[in-house]
């Protein structure tokens, strides 16, 4: 049996490891692959572009509520109705941001 040194040993378990990352990292690549191909997985970018989409659409509709309801809440008749009419319009905001997503596809 040869003598080897501690470089070649070394030397030696160096490539056998990365052989076995590089062999790691391809796995995880096509597991990738096959998950983006079944809409599992998006492109950071994409999702990042939607979100910021959807907290505009938020930023908006939140910042529409005082001049939309400010007439309707001046004239209820008691808490109950400017909580009704609040409520209404919060309501209305989260089902257009849900109908919204789900066009998006999340």
């Amino acid at each position: 049996m040869p003598n080897f040194s501690k470089a070649d040993k070394a030397a030696q378990v160096s490539a056998n490891e990365a052989r076995r990352r590089k062999e790691v990292a391809l796995a995880r690549l096509r597991e990738m692959e096959v998950a983006e191909k079944a809409k599992l997985l998006l492109p950071a970018e994409e999702v990042r572009t939607a979100w910021v989409e959807v907290g505009g659409k938020i930023k908006d509709a939140v910042l529409r509520i005082p001049d939309k309801l400010a007439p309707a809440v001046a004239a209820a008749a008691d808490v109950r109705e400017v909580r009704a009419i609040l409520l209404a319009e919060c309501e209305s905001i989260l089902r257009t941001l849900h109908d919204d997503l789900l066009h998006a596809g999340f």
